[in-house]
């Protein structure tokens, strides 16, 4: 197995168990196990867990960036269409592919790790605002054309949209269902329309 293919597995056994049982409660044997590998093979790509947790947060972060692109950038479609598109999407996927569980790996880290990690607290908010700048773009594109209320600025928006949805991701997870997913999408829209 090629270098690359073992550190990728790795990678990926992490995201899975943290998205399952977070940060501190998946533990490296774990991940290991997980990915099939040997204990020498973390430590060859790793200097250590925290390291490991850093670039598993990287990963999915870049894993998502395509998704974000593909929706919020891709200009075939205007604005509100796209962001429609985009958590129709991401709805489809809690709800059929995952059935309500994990969240987002990047919401579950800030949650359990922002307190009290500064390194895990830079990368998640260096991750969040790349991601609010593909929302922000998408806004000011359709204020811009008038499908989006000007009444507040989009990077405001697209900050309170963030946060509106890492909050329904977590209530997902307590009830076990996309409902309020299905609420913040309801309101989103309200909100971006109303004059």
């Amino acid at each position: 197995m090629a270098k690359s293919d073992t550190k990728e597995k790795i990678i990926e056994a992490g995201i899975e168990l943290f998205l399952e049982k977070g940060y501190n409660g998946a533990g490296l044997q774990e991940i290991l196990r997980a990915a099939k590998v040997p204990k020498g093979s973390f430590y060859h790509f790793f200097d250590s867990k925290e390291a490991f947790g850093r670039e598993a947060l990287l990963h999915y972060s870049q894993a998502f960036k395509p998704l974000l692109q593909q929706y919020l950038v891709d200009s075939r479609d205007k604005p509100l269409a796209r962001l429609e598109a985009f958590f129709d999407a991401m709805i489809h996927h809690f709800d059929q592919v995952v059935e309500c569980k994990g969240g987002c790996l990047i919401g579950n880290f800030a949650q359990e790790m922002a307190d009290t990690n500064g390194h895990f607290r830079e990368v998640i908010e260096s991750v969040l605002s790349e991601w609010r700048g593909y929302f922000t773009t998408c806004l000011e594109e359709g204020q811009r054309i008038g499908e989006v209320s000007e009444r507040i600025p989009a990077d405001e928006l697209a900050e309170v949209i963030l946060n509106s949805w890492e909050g329904a991701l977590l209530k997902m997870k307590v009830v076990r269902s996309v409902a309020p997913l299905l609420s913040f999408r309801k309101v989103l829209f309200e909100l971006l329309t109303c004059p």
